[in-house]
């Protein structure tokens, strides 16, 4: 599969994510209502996923570069 970023640049954007999750999770506790607390586990459920879309993009990029350099060698 094809990226159009580097590692870098997707692990910076994962820090990102995973600041941006915190924050939310910090809300959501301080949440003073249901309606409230469910909108904000939305919007954390839609981080996690995105977490997770990065850490799998990241190891895919890793073993792509892996392959490549078992290639070089070659």
């Amino acid at each position: 599969m094809n990226y159009s970023k580097s590692i870098q640049d997707y692990e910076k954007q994962l820090k990102e994510t995973k600041k941006k999750c915190e924050k939310l999770l910090k809300q959501m506790k301080k949440a003073r209502s249901d309606y409230h607390y469910y909108n904000l586990s939305d919007d954390a459920e839609i981080l996690y996923e995105d977490i997770t879309n990065l850490q799998m993009t990241i190891t895919d990029l890793r073993k792509q570069k892996k392959l490549a350099e078992i290639d070089a060698v070659r």
